[in-house]
């Protein structure tokens, strides 16, 4: 038998296991753009062609911009991506992570 009280909160709670799921793959995203960052700082650190780290890049987050810049010995990297909240349309979340390396 279901009572009022249920059918008032479990609404809510769908509301909020979607805003966990959304959160936790927030950080997984996060994680990704980091990696995926550091993998191409070290590519281009070796002399890898950019083209390859591009492929690299969208292989490891499909959907990311990379940004490059090399001065002074050292290869920078930015890979941003943009992630969209369940449940919100029109708001935006833009993640990025940058990785240096040491130019060989």
């Amino acid at each position: 038998m279901v009572t009022a009280e249920t059918v008032m909160v479990l609404p809510f709670l769908v509301i909020v296991a979607t805003v966990t799921v959304w959160a936790v793959s927030l950080g997984v995203s996060q994680a990704r753009l980091a990696d995926a960052a550091a993998d191409a700082a070290r590519m281009l650190a070796r002399g890898d062609d950019r083209r390859d780290v591009e492929r690299v890049v969208a292989e490891l987050v499909p959907g990311a911009s990379l940004t490059v810049t090399t001065e002074e010995g050292r290869a920078r990297v930015q890979v941003a991506r943009r992630s969209a909240p369940p449940l919100v349309p029109g708001v935006h979340l833009d993640l990025s992570a940058t990785s240096v390396a040491v130019i060989e």
